[in-house]
């Protein structure tokens, strides 16, 4: 992975504050965004299913709203 030495600086400062080391710190919140995302796609596709249809459909015909959440 090519980070930025800015980036890698603000790795290493936030994981410091955090106590941990910045490998740790990447793989960590690398995890909790994958959870994240894993949880939201969920939702969205039960969201889908419960209007009777498939989260692709739904994305495709631009069907949701925010009044469907």
């Amino acid at each position: 992975m090519d980070l930025t030495l800015g980036e890698r600086d603000a790795i290493a400062a936030h994981a410091s504050v955090l106590g941990l080391s910045p490998d740790e710190y990447i793989h960590r919140t690398a995890a909790e965004r994958a959870l994240a995302w894993q949880r939201e796609r969920e939702a969205f596709q039960a969201l889908a299913r419960r209007h009777g249809q498939t989260a692709e459909k739904v994305v495709r015909r631009g069907r949701l709203t925010d009044s469907n959440l």
